[in-house]
Formats: structure tokens, sequence, C-alpha cells
């Protein structure tokens, strides 16, 4: 057990460490690359080519800064105010709004960014032919190409993150608190200023610093608007100075150091949410006596909040399908009209991707790095957050603790980028650079989520059960593996589904390292609606392909789900003693074959409770010993 907790530390170092070094080498030797060039040489010319062009770097820094704080203020508002809805008020499509808050989390991101480029595009964009219709809109009501545009469309395609992480917080938190300001006096307003948000504040904090860093490391916005509108975002900044234009070679070194003073600003970002966040536990207010949440009675406000959650689900869920579904059944852009839709429309696109093999092909591959990597984060995790969470607290068990947790603070981007120097630099001894299996190790990256996930869920079960499993003779080993790994089973299952869904829609790690022969199904849908991809564009067959990918997610993700639980549910029939979950014939339960360490679990634990006595202390009074 030892050993596979080492192999397991090992591989996350792997994962997370060493493409970061190598990035840092990068960014002080080169200027191509750090190894392997005879002209490599150690220095920091990298760092004063950056500041000789401080006009740019300054102009990169504020986008960057602009894009994604805009972005996370305004998709933090609008989660916030659909959480607020949905959990604290009786509105009554509270459950409604939470099926369909959900629905972006299930499109691809790339298939987002083509589908509101199509939505508000000038001339045939359906939500600039709605606004033509108000009085007030003007020619062109939304300029797609506008830096305003590009953070509204970004925070819109985050919205649903934040939402599924504030929900659960305001869940949790006691309305008591909130019903002693009303009653002394306080309005909504000085509520929710006063008690509500300073008890929120960690959670909150938290999510604002998690959302930063996923729209800090998103590359789909920016690569598919921000060219046009020619302002320098990080994300977009990265991927043109390690893109080969005509005459040019990559700049490597240059990118390693705009990479390094980015991954510093999201290091500082997450050690401040760490530090805001130690003692959250002061703003605890759940408690077992007395703990209900607080109803908010909307009134007179309950139509323009309808009216606020109606253009919000219009935006996101229904008008960015459309805007794919007309693009994909007409042959060229066109606005939509009835006439059009009777003597325009075709659906040949959709038979042309059905009956395209690069299509499955790349889906096969899809699935294939999805898979692996999802397989590798959990075990890995899972191994080492046991044993992380069954080791006596020192400075170095807190360290890999940390470690461990640390990918979350790591942009895709960067990620993508470190990946990529990587492989280049270890591809003359392992040539792996532009294969399936870079993609798999690369999108391996995420397994902080299933290692805090396996540490929370291993602190759940109790001691007993292993020390009854050692002292019938098991080995560490057996008794992880068939002790505690069926318990950790069905955290391991949910945890592996998203990360496997995350797979299917990752856009920005292949985006560095995929090449034609290795891109999963995201970037060959981008090769289709890229103008730039010559033979291959065809957005009328890349809008089919992108309905045809967001189906495809959506029903392998929720078909994994449902099959994880008819797993929990016939686990359930199959234990004996339950009422109702017998077999159909009507038989008894048929008890299944002892387990001698399940035995020895059960025996240990009723020994310890027989073995309670009563003794009195010193002072007269009683104390209970436990014998074991």
């Amino acid at each position: 057990m030892t050993a596979a907790m080492i192999v397991a530390g090992v591989v996350i170092f792997l994962l997370l460490a060493v493409p970061l070094i190598v990035q840092v080498i990068t960014a002080f030797r080169g200027p191509f690359l750090p190894f392997g060039v005879a002209s490599a040489q150690w220095g920091v010319s990298n760092f004063v080519t950056l500041w000789e062009l401080r006009e740019d770097f300054w102009s990169v820094l504020g986008a960057t800064g602009a894009f994604v704080g805009g972005s996370t203020l305004l998709s933090l508002l609008m989660a916030f105010g659909l959480a607020w809805v949905t959990v604290r008020t009786d509105f009554p499509f509270r459950r409604v709004i939470g099926v369909l808050v959900i629905v972006p989390y299930i499109i691809p991101p790339i298939v987002k960014a083509q589908a509101y480029l199509l939505m508000v595009s000038p001339e045939t964009g359906v939500l600039n032919q709605l606004l033509r219709l108000l009085p007030w809109s003007g020619d062109v009501p939304i300029d797609p190409y506008a830096f305003g545009t590009l953070i509204l469309i970004q925070a819109l395609t985050n919205v649903t993150f934040p939402y599924l992480m504030i929900v659960p917080i305001l869940t949790n938190m006691d309305g008591s608190l909130e019903e002693s300001a009303r009653a002394s006096g306080a309005s909504w307003g000085e509520t929710l200023r006063r008690v509500t948000l300073p008890m929120l504040w960690p959670g909150l904090l938290g999510v604002a610093v998690l959302t930063f860093i996923l729209g800090l490391g998103s590359l789909e916005v920016p690569l598919l608007f921000g060219q046009e509108s020619g302002r320098s975002i990080f994300a977009l900044k990265l991927w043109t100075l390690i893109s080969s234009n005509a005459g040019e070679l990559p700049q490597y070194g240059l990118a390693a150091a705009w990479g390094l003073v980015f991954l510093v600003i999201t290091t500082i970002a997450f050690a401040v949410y760490l530090r805001a966040t130690r003692n959250a536990e002061r703003r605890a207010s759940v408690s077992g006596k007395g703990f209900r949440p607080t109803t908010m009675k909307l009134g007179a406000w309950r139509i323009p909040v309808a009216i606020g959650v109606a253009i919000f689900i219009l935006l996101t869920a229904v008008l960015p399908l459309f805007a794919l579904f007309w693009a994909a059944i007409t042959p060229y852009p066109i606005a939509f009209s009835f006439t059009a839709l009777v003597e325009q429309t075709q659906f040949g696109s959709f038979a042309a991707v059905l009956a395209d093999g690069e299509f499955w092909a790349s889906l096969g591959r899809t699935l294939v790095i999805a898979g692996g990597s999802a397989t590798i984060a959990c075990v890995a995790a899972t191994v080492l957050a046991y044993g992380i969470a069954r080791s006596t607290s020192t400075w170095w068990t807190r360290a890999v603790d940390l470690f461990a947790s640390s990918s979350v603070a790591i942009p895709a981007t960067i990620a993508g980028f470190a990946m990529f120097l990587l492989f280049m630099v270890i591809n003359p001894v392992i040539p792996i650079a532009g294969t399936v299996l870079a993609l798999v190790i690369a999108y391996s990256y995420r397994v902080s989520i299933a290692y805090r996930a396996s540490y929370s869920a291993t602190l759940q079960i109790r001691t007993e059960l292993e020390e009854a499993a050692l002292t019938s003779g098991a080995s560490r080993l057996a008794t992880f593996r068939r002790v505690i790994a069926p318990l950790l089973l069905p955290t391991v299952l949910a945890v592996w589904i998203q990360v496997f869904i995350l797979g299917t829609n990752e856009f920005t790690l292949p985006a560095f390292l995929a090449t034609p022969e290795s891109r999963p199904l995201s970037m060959y849908v981008y090769a289709m609606i890229n103008p730039r991809s010559a033979q291959l564009y065809a957005p009328d067959q890349g809008a089919a392909m992108a309905l045809v990918f967001t189906l495809l997610v959506f029903l392998i993700g929720y078909g994994l789900q449902w099959a994880v639980s008819l797993r929990a549910i016939g686990r359930a029939k199959r234990r004996p003693g339950l009422p109702g979950l017998g077999s159909r014939s009507g038989k008894p339960p048929v008890a299944p074959a002892p387990d001698t360490i399940s035995i020895a679990a059960q025996e240990h634990q009723e020994h310890r409770a027989r073995t309670k006595l009563r003794t009195p202390d010193a002072a007269g009074s009683e104390r209970s010993v436990s014998r074991s």
C-alpha cells in the first residue's frame, strides 16, 4: 500500500509539477527550447524582451484584467441572482429554472462560442434580428466584435459553474439571522449587505477565485471573437506566440515568460482565497436545532423576476441552440424569415456529418482521451487521498495535500502550454508529442477535482473497519481493496463521470497539443467553422456537427449517470433484510457469502460496544473507558 501511495504521488507530481518546471526553465533558458538546441543559454532575455515591449505588456495585462474580471463579476451576479431565486424565494418555477440553468453546462464550450457568434452576427444573427424590432435599437444593436460583447458572452458561458457552487451555500445558510435583522427593522437591502453577504463571504470568495481562474484559461471566446476585435487577451496572446506564421518562428521563450507572469497572478489569487477562508467556520450557521432557510415572498416583484429569468434562459439556452440549428439547415448564412424557412432550408448537412469518417474517428479519440484521463486522475487521486487522510498531520502531509489540490489554480491555457513544452523537450527520447497518449496525460492534470472528493469521502469512513480488517490478518493493501475501495466507489464513479464530461468538452488543451492525426471532436468542429481552415471550412456542416456533438455529450453523460444509479439500486436489492427490495419471485433474498474481513469488522465494533465500562475517576464521577 505504501508503494501504491508513492506511485500515486509520483504520478500527480509528474502531471502538475514537471510541466510547470519545464515552463520555468524555458522562460530563463532559450530563446527557442531549453534543451536539445545548441544556441540555448541561461539568462533573463525573455523577460527583458517582455519589458521592452512594455506597451504590449500593459495592454495585454489590462485587456485580460478587464475581460476576465468583468466576465467573472457579471457571471457571479447572474449566478447569485438565479441561485437566490431558486433557493430563497417563493418563485413558482424554481425547479424548472434549476434544470434550464444547467443546460449551458452540457453544451461544449467551443459549441457555445460558435452559437453566440452566430446569434449576434450583424446581418443574420437572430438576436440582432429580434432587437431590430425594437424602435430604439438602431441599425445594428450589437457589435459582435466589440470588447463589451466579448465580456458579456464570456460571462454568459460561465454562469452555470458559479450557480452550481452558490446553490448549496445558500441552501445551508440558516435564515434565523436574517429574520432577526428584519425583525429589528432592517430592510431587505440592509439585511443582504450587513448579514447575508458577510455570512456567505468565504464561500463566495472561493467561487469568485475559481471562476476567475476558469475565465483566465478559457480560449474559445477569445479565439472566435478576439481575433476580429484586435484586443490582446492572455489566452489569445499565448496562442499567437506559439502559432508559427509565414516566415516566423514560434516564440516559445517569450510565451513561457508570459505564462510565468500569469501563473504568479493566479497563485497569488489562490493564496488570498486560502487565507481568507482559513477561519470560515466562524461564519457557520447550520445547526441541528431549529435550522431552516428563509423564504422571501416576492409579491409584486414576481413579474420582474420572471421576466429577468426568461431573458436569461432565452440568451443562454434557446437562442444559441436555435442559431446553431438555423445555420445547420441553411446552405449559407442568411437572416431568418418564413420565406427562407420554406425555400432555403435543407437537412443534408446532418447526413454529411453522419457519413463523415473523420467525425467518427475524432469522436472515438475523444472518448478514449476523456475516459483514459478520467481513469488516471481518479485512481491516482483516490489512492493518494486515502494515504493523506489516514496519515498523521505534519508539515509534509499538509504540503502534499496542498500540492495535490493545486491544479485548480492552474488555468487551462497555462497547463496546455506547459504540457506542450514538456512533450517538445522529451520528444527526442520519448516521442509522444502530438499523439493521443499526450492528450490523455494532459487532460489528467485536473486530478485535484478527484483528489478533493476522495479526501472528503475517506474522512467520512470510520477507522474501526480498517482496524478490524488488520486484526483479522489482512494487509493494508487488502484492507484498502476489500473494505475502503467499495465504500469510496460511488464517490469515485460520480467524479469520474464529471471529469469524463469535462474531457469530452475540452478545447483549450487540444488547441495547444493536438495534430490532425490526434485531434478530438472539439478541434474538428473548430476546423469546420474556422474560415482559415481552407478546404475543411463548411459552416453548415460545422453547425450540424456542433448540434450532434452536444447531443452525444448529453446522452453519454446522463447515460453514465443512469447506469451508475441502476448499479446502486441493484446493490441495494441484493442486500438481505431490506423490505420491499426482494426478488420478483417473492423468495427471500439469499444472503451473500460470508466475508472474513466484513465479519471481523462487525465483530470488532460489537466488541468495542460490549467492553465499554463505567468506572469512577478520582473525583468520584464516572467516565467511559473503551478497551480494544
